[in-house]
């Protein structure tokens, strides 16, 4: 997958309305609905580039690139789904906010994709909801510490397991066919 400063700069050039995080959590809620791109790029972009514009159709294609990357993270048995968030040398304030926009992106397509299909969802499912609720909530005005940081990769890791949770229960992957 693209890395998250080459994504960001993507979105910058194409006048996105969400910064890399936020769009990369809108893009894994839209996926549990199975949208496709079009509609992911509806709710990052005012607009899409003119097709003369070569320069905003490369930074289209990176988005593109992205959202195919992001749907076979998705649905690869070896769970390497990983979250778009800026790198570990970054301060720990700017990652806190970027996990908070991540969820809040990711709330927010849950909420356009079907209120109906999340109230049916089991409790464990229910309870992955919540807590991406609180997490998109998280104070970004945190001291880095050792314990600080362990902390952050735990929320970090509970997302990314809740995510792969939720598309597991709205996206049962197909069990491979024996070979008999």
């Amino acid at each position: 997958m693209q890395d998250f400063d080459s994504i960001q700069n993507a979105l910058e050039q194409l006048g996105a309305t969400a910064d890399a995080a936020e769009s990369h959590g809108t893009l894994c809620g839209l996926l549990l609905d199975n949208s496709g791109v079009a509609i992911w790029l509806g709710h990052t972009l005012e607009e899409l580039p003119e097709k003369a514009d070569v320069l905003a159709l490369e930074q289209l294609q990176i988005l593109k690139q992205l959202f195919e990357d992001t749907r076979e993270q998705l649905n690869i048995e070896d769970m390497s789904f990983e979250l778009l968030l800026p790198d570990d040398t970054d301060d720990l304030a700017a990652r806190l906010l970027s996990l908070s926009g991540w969820c809040q992106g990711f709330l927010y397509s849950v909420g356009v994709i079907a209120r109906e299909k999340m109230q049916s969802l089991d409790a464990q499912s229910q309870e992955c909801l919540s807590d991406l609720l609180e997490i998109s909530k998280l104070d970004h005005h945190e001291v880095s510490s050792e314990e600080t940081e362990q902390q952050f990769s735990e929320l970090v890791e509970h997302v990314r397991m809740s995510v792969l949770m939720l598309n597991e229960t709205m996206n049962p992957l197909m069990p491979a066919p024996s070979l008999q």
